[in-house]
C-alpha cells in the first residue's frame, strides 16, 4: 500500500482548506466513535459477571429498546444536521423545535415498548429491564438532538464531550451495579441514571454554546421540520428493525442462552461500526453543504469517502475473521467461545456495512429519502426472510449470515439507485 499524504497536502481533487477541515473534524468525531470502547468495557464485564443467561435477557431488552428508540427521534436528528449545516444562523431555533416535537415522539415511542415486551416476554425480570432500558433511551434520544446540532455546526469538539460525558458515566454506573452485585435489573437501572446524568450535562454544555435547551411551539416550523423529518423516520424505523430483529427473533426462537451468545459477538461488530459511522458524520454535514452549492465537489467528497470507507473495511474484516475467537475468549471468558463463529461471519459484512454508511450520508445530504427507505426496507425484508430459515438450523451464526445477506442487498440498492441518479 502507497504511503498516506502528509497533513500538509490536500488529496487530489480536494480543495486543501476543504481536507484540512475534514480531517480535522474526523480527528474529533474519531474521539467520538472510539468512546464505543468504554461500551464495549462494559458490555464485557456485564457478560462475565451475568453469565450468558442473564447477559442473554439484557440483550434482548436492549436490542428491543433500540428498534423502539427510533420512533422517539423519527428522522429529526437528520434533518436538524442537515438544516443546521445549511443555515448555522438558525441552529438554536431548529434545537428548540426538535426538542418540542421530541416530548410527543418520546411519549408514544416509550409505550410502544412497554407494550410489545409486555406482550413478547412473559418473565417480569426481562419485561422490567425493557422498561428501565426504554427509560434510558429517552434521555439518550434528547441527547442525540443536542449533537445533531453540534454536528451540523461541525463543532465537533463539543460533540466528543457530549459522547464521552455520556459513556464515561455508562461504564461506571453500570460497573458500580454489576460489582454490586444487582444483577441485570440493576444494570438496567444504572443505564436510566447514567444517560439522565448525561443529558443534564449535554443541557448545560448547549446553554453556554447555544443560549440553552427550550421548547418553541411554532406550528408552521414545527409541521415543516416534521414533514421533512419523516422520511428519514420511517427509514431509520426499517433500518434499526434491521439491526436488531435477529436478537429479538433469537429470543422468541431459541431463548436467552443463544442470544446472548448472539449478543456478545454483536457488541463487538457494533462496537467496530461506529468507525464508518464516524465517517458518516463527518461525511453528512459536509456534503449536505457541498449538494447545494457546489456539485462537482459533492461528487468528488463521495468518492472519497467510499474510497477510505472501503480501505478500512478491508483491514477490519481480515483482523476480526483472523483473531475472532481468541478475541471473544479475552474478552468475554470460555462461556463465550461459541460467539467467535457468528463474529466471523458478521466481519465479513464488514466491506459492505462502511460502503453502506457513506452511501446514506450521499442519500440524505442529495434529499434522497425514497432511496434510503427503499434500500432499508428490502434489506430487513430479505434478513427477516433469512432468519426465518436460519435461526431454527443454525441459531446464532445463522442470525449473522442473515445480517450480512440484508447489508449486501442494501448496498446493492443504495449504490443502483445514486448511480441512476
Amino acid at each position: 500500500m502507497s504511503h498516506q499524504p502528509s497533513a500538509t497536502v490536500a488529496p487530489p481533487g480536494l480543495p486543501h482548506e476543504t481536507s484540512r477541515g475534514l480531517l480535522q473534524n474526523l480527528a474529533l468525531a474519531g474521539a467520538s466513535g472510539a468512546s464505543a470502547g468504554l461500551l464495549l468495557l462494559l458490555f464485557v464485564i456485564a457478560g462475565r459477571v451475568l453469565g450468558d443467561v442473564e447477559f442473554g435477557k439484557f440483550s434482548f431488552a436492549l436490542a428491543l429498546g433500540t428498534i423502539f428508540e427510533t420512533l422517539m427521534d423519527f428522522g429529526l436528528q437528520q434533518v436538524t444536521v442537515r438544516e443546521v449545516a445549511r443555515d448555522r444562523s438558525r441552529a438554536t431555533s431548529v434545537l428548540h423545535h426538535a426538542l418540542g416535537i421530541k416530548l410527543l415522539w418520546s411519549t408514544g415511542g416509550l409505550a410502544a415498548l412497554i407494550l410489545t415486551a409486555t406482550l413478547l416476554r412473559s418473565e417480569w425480570d426481562v419485561r422490567w429491564t425493557c422498561y428501565l432500558i426504554g427509560g434510558a433511551l429517552v434521555a439518550r434520544s434528547f441527547m442525540f438532538t443536542i449533537r445533531s446540532v453540534f454536528q451540523g455546526l461541525e463543532r465537533f469538539g463539543w460533540d466528543a464531550v457530549v459522547v464521552l460525558g455520556d459513556r464515561g458515566l455508562l461504564l461506571v454506573c453500570g460497573v458500580t451495579a454489576l460489582v454490586g452485585g444487582y444483577g441485570v435489573l440493576g444494570l438496567a437501572t444504572a443505564f436510566v441514571i447514567a444517560r439522565g446524568l448525561a443529558l443534564a450535562v449535554g443541557a448545560w454544555i448547549t446553554e453556554a454554546q447555544l443560549g440553552g435547551v427550550g421548547v418553541t411551539y411554532d406550528s408552521v416550523a414545527w409541521r415543516e421540520l416534521q414533514r421533512s423529518a419523516w422520511p428519514f423516520g420511517i427509514f431509520l424505523v426499517v433500518l434499526n428493525l434491521y439491526a436488531y430483529v435477529d436478537s429479538v427473533m433469537l429470543g422468541v426462537m431459541r431463548g436467552d442462552v443463544e442470544t446472548g451468545i448472539y449478543g456478545a459477538a454483536y457488541r463487538v461488530y457494533e462496537g467496530v461500526g461506529y468507525v464508518p459511522g464516524v465517517i458518516a458524520s463527518v461525511l453528512t454535514p459536509r456534503l449536505s453543504s457541498l449538494y447545494v452549492v457546489d456539485r462537482r465537489a459533492h461528487v468528488r467528497l463521495v468518492f472519497w469517502g467510499l474510497l477510505g470507507s472501503v480501505a478500512v473495511a478491508l483491514l477490519v474484516t481480515l483482523v476480526g475473521f483472523v483473531f475472532a475467537e481468541p478475541a471473544m475468549r479475552l474478552l468475554f471468558g470460555d462461556r463465550f467461545v461459541a460467539s467467535a463463529q457468528p463474529l466471523r461471519v458478521l466481519c465479513v459484512g464488514f466491506v459492505f456495512v462502511f460502503a453502506v454508511w457513506t452511501l446514506h450520508a450521499t442519500a440524505i445530504s442529495a434529499n434522497n429519502s425514497r432511496l434510503l427507505i427503499r434500500a432499508a426496507l428490502v434489506g430487513l425484508i430479505v434478513n427477516v426472510a433469512v432468519n426465518v430459515v436460519t435461526i431454527p438450523r443454525l441459531g446464532a451464526t445463522g442470525a449473522a449470515a442473515a445480517t450480512v445477506v440484508g447489508e449486501l442487498v442494501s448496498l446493492i440498492v443504495l449504490a443502483w439507485g445514486l448511480l441512476r441518479r
